[in-house]
């Protein structure tokens, strides 16, 4: 069953990650206020796993199939992550860029080595999707869909079981972090798995139509706000990220981004409307993630579109509304364009 609100909440959680991926583009250094506004942004690719979770319970539990599951997974993320990645890999191959340069900044990566052979380079930029921006998500989402068996079993369990399994999990999240430039795909399971399971559980017990209560929209919006405001206070922008084994403290951005993922489900059961370029944005939201990282690197590389170092909110606004616009029109004109002598959904998602 279609549901305009959950259509909606994908639309703004690919508006997020785009607006995070274009700081560069005047919003780097900021005063408190946008510090604080960038922190609400920062790490938003939770809505994104909220919404996964959702929907496999929404659209694959009823009828599943493990077979059939991994297998419209593979040819809607995987492929043309496959394809999108090994275009990015033979342009830094053939630039002799990224780690394929005798002069790579490896900094904390530990994951590549300056003694690693190319192939074993190429291998490595598969595992990670270090290749280029946003592209680490699909190796954890790989990790995320092939426990399918197990999140089912997540969904079979008694309700209080499920909310102890979020709980726990969501502690070792918070003392786990993000790794170091999203480069460990394994701590990004970990880190990200209570967040798909608190999707699958929303699915499972709630009802868009009834889910409309201004009270926990509001309640959770103060919490993740507040989190934000406290984050910006002590100085801290963006993720945490560490090594797996360490131990640095507790991660707030998950806390915040647990909050803001029912913050975000309650408001779009309050607020629900049906835009066509919110809906076009929702239907190509696959397409903008593999498309959009493109368009940034096309803008760096443009002379007289550089990126800003000082503070330049309506620079930044109008770099976000640029690449968004691009990326959309892309992914609609090519599924046009090549439709239907080739499926598109095996190139860009769409």
């Amino acid at each position: 069953m279609f549901i305009q609100s959950i259509h909606n909440f994908r639309a703004i959680a690919i508006l997020m990650v785009v607006m995070v991926h274009v700081y560069a583009y005047g919003l780097e250094n900021t005063p408190f206020y946008t510090s604080v506004f960038k922190n609400i942004l920062s790490g938003c690719t939770a809505l994104l796993v909220f919404i996964s979770g959702y929907m496999f319970h929404h659209v694959f539990y009823k009828n599943f199939n493990y077979s059939k599951f991994i297998s419209s997974k593979f040819s809607k993320v995987v492929t043309p992550y496959l394809f999108l990645s090994t275009m990015a890999i033979f342009m830094l191959y053939a630039m002799k860029g990224g780690y394929f340069s005798s002069t790579a900044d490896y900094g904390d990566i530990a994951f590549f080595n300056a003694d690693d052979s190319d192939p074993v380079t190429i291998l490595k930029y598969y595992l990670t999707g270090r290749m280029i921006t946003a592209y680490w998500y699909i190796p954890c989402a790989i990790l995320l869909f092939l426990c399918a068996p197990l999140h089912v079993k997540f969904i079979h369990a008694a309700r209080n079981h499920q909310l102890i399994t979020i709980a726990l999990l969501s502690i070792l999240s918070i003392v786990v972090h993000r790794s170091y430039e999203n480069i460990n795909p394994i701590q990004m399971f970990i880190y990200f798995t209570p967040i798909y399971l608190l999707g699958i559980y929303v699915s499972l017990h709630g009802n868009p139509q009834k889910d409309r209560s201004k009270t926990k929209a509001f309640m959770f919006t103060l919490l993740a706000l507040l989190i934000a405001i406290y984050q910006s206070y002590t100085g801290h922008q963006g993720n945490y990220t560490k090594e797996i084994f360490e131990f640095n403290g507790i991660d707030f951005m998950f806390i915040q981004k647990f909050f803001l993922c029912l913050s975000v489900y309650y408001i779009t059961n309050i607020y629900v409307f049906n835009n066509r370029i919110m809906n076009t944005i929702a239907n190509t939201s696959f397409a903008i993630f593999f498309i959009h990282p493109w368009i940034i690197t096309t803008l760096k590389r443009l002379p007289f579109y550089g990126e800003q170092s000082l503070y330049n909110p309506i620079y930044y606004f109008m770099t976000f509304a640029l690449v968004i616009t691009i990326s959309t029109c892309s992914a609609v004109m090519l599924k046009k364009l090549l439709k239907p002598r080739i499926k598109t959904k095996y190139i860009i998602g769409y």
